[in-house]
């Protein structure tokens, strides 16, 4: 399917909830549990509050109870989808402020429909730049994908074969030059894992070290686990360090945080992820924001990262231990101020198998009830081989991931409590 490379302009916020039906009436949106991200919590053992504010801005757009906790709009152009979707959700200045560092976090893992679709972040930075003609931040599309597939496969480099079911017009990489050659301020950052020899010395405890991962190593009952999540210099600002949970940092080794803010979108994809976890989607977009170092099943000083720490007892616990570790890393690291699943294409049966044409994308403030009505409503109704799997409304291997989640403080399944808005073009 392919789009226009020029996107119409952004739908403001008024006229797109004039048309919008609300599918769902029910609890305003501070019901939702643990990931309203109000604030970003310090890292583990930091002393939360000492360094630079990571807060929205609360005057920016509507009140609270005039937006969904959830935003499903379908059957328009990718742009019209994720401009109606930000428009249902307040307006992405809700999210973001002038001068901002924003980490677009995909999932770039596999090729074709299996990572991010490209436009869909377009749109996303379309709507920055609409929103702020003069935007003094800084936009970063980010991913740790695993040491699977080959070059010229991922969403960074996916060569023309590799786009199917994508947008064909550009990869991560080339539209990120596309808006750096037009004077933007855009760019990629593929973040590495560390390897598994790699010593104490190379660990960091914040960005006066350099580039690294901080790290937390815990008991997740068998076994020893660990989570981190990146520190990286910035692709755009030589020098400039930036921090997802603290901030931006300047000055080296002597210098500190400036009080520039790092506001995190995730966008994930919606795939069928095998008879094991069920779906690929806002829950398990978070494994490609912690490290998995020498593979999937390896251990690290150890322990075990995510991927292996879930693969214990049968193939549901997987999807429940998934999504408590998910939770874990939410409630201890930072917790992205928006999600925003591209669907467009569905990998209803497969990453890999031939997906269906959604033209939906949905958008919520927590992945747990975010999965919930994507595989509710958009995949499940999809699939024909494995709608036991990928139905959350009954025992399954998605209704059990988002169960972890939900366990662990973040959104929730009760459809009492949600709000749910839907605009569908074609209505």
């Amino acid at each position: 399917m392919k789009k226009n490379e020029d996107s119409p302009l952004p739908i403001s916020r008024r006229e797109a909830l004039k048309t919008c039906g609300v599918a769902m009436g029910a609890a305003a949106l501070g019901s939702l549990i643990g990931c309203k991200n109000d604030s970003q919590p310090a890292g583990p053992g930091d002393d939360a509050g000492t360094d630079s504010e990571q807060t929205p801005d609360a005057g920016n757009g509507p009140p609270d109870d005039e937006i969904p906790d959830v935003a499903l709009v379908k059957n328009g152009t990718f742009e019209q989808n994720v401009s109606m979707a930000l428009a249902m959700m307040g307006g992405i200045d809700r999210y973001v402020n002038q001068d901002d560092v924003v980490i677009i976090k995909g999932n770039g893992q596999w090729p074709n429909h299996g990572y991010t679709h490209t436009g869909c972040i377009r749109a996303v930075i379309d709507e920055i730049f609409s929103a702020y003609p003069s935007f003094a931040g800084e936009i970063l599309i980010c991913d740790n994908v695993q040491a699977y597939g080959a070059a010229g496969q991922f969403g960074f480099d996916a060569t023309p074969s590799h786009r199917n079911h994508n947008w064909d017009v550009y990869n991560w990489n080339e539209l990120a030059e596309h808006f750096h050659q037009a004077g933007r301020p855009v760019a990629t950052r593929r973040w590495y894992s560390a390897e598994a020899n790699s010593s104490p010395a190379d660990d960091i405890s914040g960005p006066a070290d350099g580039e690294g991962w901080i790290r937390e190593f815990f008991e997740f009952p068998p076994l020893q686990a660990y989570l981190s999540y990146p520190v990286f210099e910035s692709p755009l600002t030589p020098g400039r360090m930036i921090d997802p949970v603290h901030g931006v940092w300047e000055g080296g080794a002597t210098g500190g945080y400036t009080g520039r803010r790092v506001r995190v979108i995730q966008m994930p994809t919606l795939n069928y992820h095998g008879p094991y976890a069920g779906v690929t989607s806002a829950i398990k977009s978070t494994f490609g924001s912690t490290e998995i170092i020498d593979g999937a099943y390896a251990q690290f000083r150890g322990a075990y990262n995510i991927h292996h720490a879930a693969f214990q007892g049968d193939n549901g616990a997987y999807a429940a231990r998934s999504g408590e570790l998910v939770a874990r890393y939410l409630q201890r690291f930072y917790a992205p101020v928006l999600y925003l699943t591209a669907a467009i294409w569905v990998g209803h049966n497969g990453r890999w198998n031939t997906p269906a044409a959604a033209d939906t994308v949905l958008a919520c403030l927590n992945p747990a009830t975010l999965d919930y009505v994507a595989c509710r409503d958009v995949i499940a109704p999809l699939s024909t081989n494995h709608v036991g799997e990928l139905d959350p409304t009954v025992d399954s291997l998605a209704r059990r991931q988002i169960e972890g989640c939900v366990a662990g403080g973040i959104g929730t399944m009760d459809e009492g409590s949600f709000t749910l808005q839907i605009h569908d073009f074609s209505a």
